[in-house]
């Protein structure tokens, strides 16, 4: 107990495989090693296990069915924020809500099929809720940059 992980040459070259290709499968590490895909299976889960390594899941909208990554700025009353939240987090495609110190005291990325769903969200669903004082929307027309790596900790 107390004593660190000493990491060999396999286990160097999974983290380095792994950073530079997160999404690199155990069977595609294994056969540029030389090694059994069980090998690298028992070795990602001790260097998660360990904490030397940390590995997270970014869902890929696109394969999810969504075409859009929206941005909403919902202003309200800052008394009434914690409520209009929580109802916008009820919302299926919404996967953040953010509070603010200032208005719009809410922040919210969702998932959409097209703009026309995210007219919907902004005219229908999220600009209906009570005490919402005005909604702003923003699309993303395409990515720019994608960092890829591990996850520190």
């Amino acid at each position: 107990m107390g004593s660190k992980r000493r990491l060999d040459s396999i286990d160097r070259q999974i983290i380095a495989m792994l950073a530079r290709a997160p999404q690199t499968s155990n069977r595609d590490i294994a056969a540029e090693l030389g090694v059994a895909e069980s090998t690298i299976s028992v070795r990602v889960d001790a260097l998660v296990r360990d904490k030397v390594i940390k590995l997270s899941v970014q869902q890929n909208i696109v394969k999810a069915g969504y075409g859009v990554l929206g941005w909403i700025d919902v202003s309200c009353a800052f008394a009434d924020a914690e409520r209009i939240a929580a109802e916008i987090g009820k919302i299926e495609t919404v996967f953040s809500v953010s509070l603010f110190f200032e208005n719009p005291f809410l922040q919210v990325m969702v998932f959409a099929q097209g703009t026309a769903d995210i007219r919907d969200l902004v005219e229908n669903r999220i600009g209906a809720i009570a005490g919402v004082d005005a909604v702003a929307a923003d699309v993303s027309i395409g990515e720019a940059c994608i960092k890829q790596g591990i996850a520190s900790l």
